[in-house]
Parts: structure tokens; sequence; C-alpha cells
């Protein structure tokens, strides 16, 4: 019990001041959530690289229903299947989003899957009567999503590559919960480290494009500076 303390000790002092995000684990069987499992550790990467700010990264899967939950100020979940929350889930979560927690969601297909289909319905369960607002940038409540840091074309209006625009959910007037149809952490993820030849590594999802990829992380950057400020 001693050596438990200790550890969760060493981790709290080592998240402190530092820019973090955790993946959810949901209890339900068969949500394939650790399904891009180098995601969020290279995106964070490339945050620290890009803005000289400290991240701190823990790629276990986070327990909803659990208190560690209110040691965190943005968590992410993304899978390719139906996914439900049970109640003390629920409870916990939108007591976290009560509290100023920010969810990012992210559909693990990009053209559409169940679990795209899921969201609506369960995002209700959290926040009675909320509707998906598209993220525009005509919109002055996310006007400064996506030139925190680097002026980029918002989701929907890359031309480049397939991509819609994100949406997001209110709660008490803030853009709580972000949701992203375009599989975003298959942007992230890699197959090789990052070198000095390519310094965002080479990817593994989106045809392994680095013009594809240098847009998803400058969208991840700008998005996370907001989620924290905002």
């Amino acid at each position: 019990a001693d050596d438990a303390a200790k550890a969760d000790k060493d981790r709290d002092e080592d998240r402190r001041n530092k820019l973090a995000i955790r993946r959810v684990r949901p209890a339900m069987k068969g949500v394939d959530w650790d399904s891009d499992p180098t995601a969020l550790p290279y995106m964070l990467y490339q945050v620290n690289k890009r803005t000289d700010m400290p991240v701190y990264v823990n790629n276990d899967g986070l327990d909803l229903a659990s208190p560690e939950l209110f040691r965190h100020t943005v968590i992410y979940f993304t899978s390719h299947n139906r996914w439900s929350l049970n109640e003390k889930e629920t409870s916990n979560l939108a007591l976290w989003l009560k509290r100023g927690g920010t969810i990012f969601l992210d559909d693990c297909y990009l053209r559409g899957s169940a679990f795209a289909e899921a969201v609506r319905p369960e995002l209700t369960k959290l926040i009675p009567g909320a509707e998906p607002i598209l993220l525009l940038k005509e919109d002055p409540r996310v006007a400064d999503a996506f030139r925190m840091i680097y002026p980029t074309p918002w989701p929907g209006e890359a031309g480049s590559f397939e991509n819609r625009p994100w949406q997001y959910y209110l709660l008490d007037g803030r853009p709580a919960i972000l949701f992203s149809p375009n599989d975003d952490g298959c942007g992230w993820e890699i197959s090789t480290p990052p070198s000095a030849s390519n310094p965002i590594g080479e990817g593994i999802g989106h045809g392994g494009d680095n013009r594809t990829r240098e847009v998803m992380y400058q969208w991840a950057v700008n998005w996370l500076l907001f989620a924290y400020t905002h």
C-alpha cells in the first residue's frame, strides 16, 4: 500500500503543469478503445516540439467511473464499435464535464461507423437535450479553435484530403465535448520514430501523406491549447 501511494504521488508530481490527454477505456466489452496505440503519445510529442510546452504521457486506458478521471482536464475516446456508458460512468463523466473537463471523441473509421452512431444518444445522457453544432469559423464561440498557434484551414475546408467539419456540444456556454468524424488519431499515429529527415515520423493512416498529417498535427496543437484555455 505504501509503495502504491508513493507511485501515485510520483505520477501526480510528474503531471503537474504539463499538458496531458488520457484515452478512455469504457467498461462496455468489445469496444476497441486502444485501436491507435501510438496516436496520443506522438500527438503530444508534436505538441511539445511545436510549442516548447511540457507534456505528460500516460497511454493507459482511463476508467470513467473512477476518481482518477478528476485528475485530468482533457480526455480522448476513439473506437470503431458502438459504445454505451453505464450508470456510474455517465454520472461521473457528467460531473467531470460540469467541473470544466473536455472530451474529444474521434470516429476511428473515418467514413462513419457504429461509434459515430452512438455519439448523439450517449451524449444526451450527459447533457440532456444537447444538440451537435458544426464547428465553423463563423461561430464566435470557437473562433480561436484553429488559430491558437497555426492559422490553418478548418476541418471541412482542407481540400487536400477527405475531411468533414468537427462538431461540438455546449455545456454552460462552453464547448465541452468535441467530435471529429475524420479519424484524427489515425493521422497522428506513426509506424517509425521521428528523425531528422522526417521529423513527424512515417504515418500509418490516411495514406501516410505527411502533408495531410502536418495539417492534422496543426489542428491537434491548436485544439489542445484551445481546450485548456476555454
